[in-house]
């Protein structure tokens, strides 16, 4: 079992949905098995993404890019914090067309609020 066999199997088109509606998807279909396999990988995103939000603080920018990216090559499921995240660092660049994509690839409340201000 692997993530794309899981998320294939609950989406054909899972890579059409935002981040968000990934994690909304597993939580409704994915069996208890498969969310246990999927969360793994989501546990260490999220500690490479708090310690990107503190580089991102120092204005380590490029450094942080890095953890980021790393964090995103783990797989898709989780990844609404790392893209939000990506969003943020991109705007502190000045690359409002690049925060704005990460905005809406996350998915979230906040990360939406945020790509409805750069509009």
């Amino acid at each position: 079992m692997n993530e794309d066999e899981i998320l294939r199997r609950l989406e054909p088109n899972y890579e059409d949905l935002t981040a968000n509606e990934i994690t909304d998807l597993i939580k409704k279909k994915a069996t208890s098995e498969e969310r246990a396999f999927l969360e793994r990988k989501k546990e260490e995103k999220m500690r490479l993404a708090i310690q990107a939000e503190e580089l991102i603080k120092q204005g380590r920018l490029n450094r942080a890019l890095e953890m980021l990216n790393f964090a995103l090559s783990l797989g898709t499921y989780g990844n609404e914090y790392p893209l939000g995240l990506l969003g943020d660092l991109y705007l502190k660049r000045g690359d409002k067309k690049k925060a704005l994509e990460m905005y809406k690839k996350s998915g979230t409340i906040d990360s939406l609020k945020k790509a409805r201000k750069l509009e």
